[in-house]
C-alpha cells in the first residue's frame, strides 16, 4: 500500500517537532470496499440500550428522546421504556428462583423431620427390654421417660447446632451474590432447628409411651 507523507516544521516555542498526514493512494487488488461510513455514526451489532436519567416526567423525557433521534435519522427505530418495565424480565426471573429456592427448603425440611421422627422411634423401640429391666428394678415411669429422653436429645441437639452453624455459613456466601439475603436469619435458623427439636422430642415421647404403661414381664418379652 503506498502513502504520501507531508512533513512540517515549526519553530514558534523554540523547539522543534514533526507534524505527518498519511493519505491513500491506493487499494491492494485483494482489498474489496463494502462501502463509506458516516463517521458520526457507529455500528453496534445487537440491541443496545441507553440509560437516560432525567428531572422531568416520563412522557416529557420520551418525546424529547424520540426527537433527538429523528434528528439523526428518522428511519432509526427507538423503543423509550421506563426503568421498571426494564428490571421487569429480571424481577420475575428472581422472583422464580426465590420461589423454587423456598420451594426446595420446605422440602427438604419435610423429609428432615420424617426422617428425625423415624429414627428417634426406631431407636426408643429397640430399647424397650431396657426400659422393661428399669421398671421391673423398681424405676419410676417419670425417671424412665426423663432418661430415655435426654439421650435421645442428645445427638439431635448436637445436630441442630452443626446445621445452624453450616446454614449461617452458607448465607454469608449467598448475601454477596443475592440481594436482600441477610447472614444472620434469626427467624429462619431458630425455626426450623426447634421445630426437628419438638418432632425429636415428640417422637421419643410418644415410642417411650407404650413400654412404660405395660407391665414390665410383658415388655420384657417384646421382641
Amino acid at each position: 500500500m503506498k502513502h504520501a507523507a507531508e512533513l512540517a516544521a515549526s519553530s514558534a516555542t523554540g523547539c522543534s517537532f514533526k507534524k505527518r498526514r498519511l493519505v491513500h493512494a491506493g487499494m491492494p487488488p485483494w482489498m474489496t470496499s463494502l462501502g463509506q461510513i458516516d463517521p458520526y455514526y457507529v455500528y453496534q451489532p445487537g440491541q443496545g440500550a441507553i440509560l437516560v436519567k432525567s428531572r422531568t416526567g416520563f412522557g416529557t423525557t420520551a418525546s424529547g428522546i424520540r426527537a433527538a433521534v429523528r434528528a439523526l435519522d428518522p428511519r432509526l427505530p427507538v423503543q423509550v421504556l421506563p426503568l421498571e418495565a426494564n428490571l421487569a424480565w429480571w424481577r420475575a426471573m428472581s422472583g422464580t428462583v426465590s420461589a423454587l429456592g423456598a420451594g426446595l427448603g420446605a422440602l427438604a425440611l419435610v423429609l428432615a423431620t420424617v426422617g428425625v421422627y423415624g429414627v428417634v422411634s426406631y431407636a426408643v423401640s429397640r430399647r424397650y427390654r431396657e426400659i422393661g429391666i428399669r421398671m421391673a428394678l423398681g424405676a419410676g415411669a417419670r425417671t424412665v421417660l426423663g432418661l430415655i429422653l435426654r439421650q435421645t436429645m442428645r445427638p439431635v441437639i448436637i445436630g441442630a447446632v452443626i446445621g445452624i452453624a453450616a446454614g449461617a455459613a452458607m448465607s454469608r456466601i449467598l448475601s454477596i451474590v443475592l440481594f436482600g439475603v441477610s447472614p444472620a436469619d434469626l427467624i429462619g435458623f431458630g425455626g426450623s432447628a426447634l421445630l426437628v427439636v419438638l418432632v425429636a422430642l415428640a417422637a421419643g415421647a410418644l415410642a417411650v409411651r407404650p413400654a412404660i404403661r405395660t407391665d414390665p414381664t410383658v415388655v420384657l418379652r417384646h421382641e
